[in-house]
């Protein structure tokens, strides 16, 4: 991967605890970006209302940009309607466009070899207006015919093949994240037209994502995503488009998997990562980062072998692996009367960080038995940037979350603090569910990315 994953993982990881001024300082290198954004309307930013606006793509080379570094961006290679075909024929005959960036459509042009050429990361987004013969007619009926629909599916899975074969002969060392489909008629009522649709989305889904991931790209699932919120990601029934708060959540998704792989990669490059010996995690979606976080000696699991995924953390749990993940060390021992049971070294990790400010002292009480929620867990973590970057964070505006009204000043920031760097959704679109209890796979995960850049 190119200089953009390197930077990446400093933009995603140091979110957690620095400032967005650090991260800049922490890439030596020039923090140019070259981000070119292939595909159809989805890609060029359509909104619910038909209209060219800020999707996805324009979402990410914000966020990088916003980072006070310099991003050299273009969406000028996506059209509304394109398909498969198009996108391979452009590239083909090399045509040359206006560069289309985050200021509208310029007066300087360029081609689409010498824009690929250029680029440290492509986005791409294309296939749904190859599958010709799905039809909706206005009375909302939904028709296909299936031999058709496997048809164009197999011409998709072809074209995606030779598009990354064209641009890896271009640019072999660009970095290529894939858009996967999502359901775009969730408003339609018949179950059994619901069912067909899923089947249809989840078959292309799968024949985009072989290809991708082949072919060293990167395939950002979103269907299930979106389809968690359709009414605020696709708000208007009669348009297949999404929101910007609908992009939104392709731009997040799309930029975790690309830290997953980051994460995976440095692993391979450091050579062969010692795996977690735990009997239960074999299946679970967070074996990678309970292996890192084993490996790194950030978590242990239990005396029967196990790492209990699903488990709860405990606030000792929990005080413990951070303060052991940050190298935080106690001077004194902590006012908490009910942890004298536990062993010298938690005892001295709750200690540290009850010093560092990350917890408060509840009138002499710790609850080390508790768990851990997650406002407790904004909370410990905004305190830590805090300490770590002696700046207190200043949002520009407060999470959309109803949930958290009642909650006070402090924790509304640390929520809105989560929210802001994309670590932790919320469980809706307007709900943050602050008393959720936060899970061992999900501490693991978290500390995986934050150690990383230690």
């Amino acid at each position: 991967m190119k200089k953009f994953a390197v930077l990446l993982t400093f933009v995603l990881v140091l979110q957690l605890v620095l400032p967005l001024t650090t991260i800049v300082q922490a890439e030596s290198e020039s923090n140019e970006l070259y981000y070119v954004a292939l595909g159809d309307s989805l890609a060029a930013g359509m909104n619910e209302k038909g209209e060219i606006g800020f999707g996805y793509a324009d979402l990410l080379a914000k966020n990088y940009q916003e980072q006070k570094s310099e991003v050299m961006f273009n969406k000028g290679f996506s059209y509304p309607g394109f398909t498969t075909v198009d996108v391979l024929k452009e590239i083909e005959e090399n045509v040359t466009k206006p560069i289309y960036d985050l200021n509208g459509v310029s007066q300087k042009t360029i081609a689409i070899k010498d824009a690929i050429g250029q680029a440290d990361l492509i986005t791409l987004s294309v296939g749904a207006n190859d599958i010709l013969n799905v039809n909706r007619s206005d009375s909302g009926e939904f028709s296909f015919d299936t031999a058709e629909v496997i048809k164009s599916i197999q011409a998709v899975s072809v074209n995606y093949k030779k598009i990354f074969d064209s641009i890896y002969k271009i640019n072999p060392d660009v970095d290529i994240i894939v858009m996967g489909l999502y359901n775009p008629f969730p408003y339609i009522e018949d179950p059994a037209i619901q069912k067909q649709l899923s089947l249809l989305v989840t078959t292309l889904n799968n024949s985009m994502k072989n290809i991708v991931e082949n072919n060293g790209g990167i395939f950002t699932e979103v269907a299930a995503q979106i389809a968690t919120d359709a009414k605020t990601y696709l708000p208007n029934p009669q348009n297949i488009h999404l929101s910007e708060a609908g992009y939104q959540v392709v731009a997040d998704a799309m930029l975790k998997n690309y830290l997953d792989a980051l994460i995976r990669e440095e692993d391979n490059t450091e050579g062969e990562i010692v795996k977690a010996p735990f009997t239960d995690i074999q299946n679970h979606w967070s074996k990678d980062y309970i292996d890192v976080a084993y490996a790194k000696g950030i978590m242990n699991g239990y005396e029967d072998g196990t790492f209990q995924p699903n488990a709860n953390m405990t606030r000792a749990q929990a005080i413990s692996v951070i303060s052991r993940a940050f190298g935080l060390t106690a001077k004194n021992k902590a006012p908490f009367k009910d942890i004298s049971h536990y062993a010298p070294q938690t005892q001295n990790a709750i200690a540290a960080a009850y010093e560092a400010g990350l917890i408060k002292d509840n009138n002499g009480d710790f609850n080390p038995q508790g768990k851990i929620t997650r406002s407790q867990l904004a909370l410990i973590l905004m305190r830590l940037s805090t300490v770590q970057t002696g700046q207190q964070y200043i949002p520009a505006k407060q999470a959309p979350f109803h949930d958290i009204a009642n909650y006070n000043d402090e924790a509304q920031l640390a929520i809105t603090f989560l929210y802001d760097t994309g670590l932790v959704q919320g469980t809706s679109a307007t709900t943050f569910s602050p008393q959720g209890n936060v899970t061992r796979a999900q501490a693991a995960k978290i500390l995986v990315l934050a150690i990383n850049e230690k």
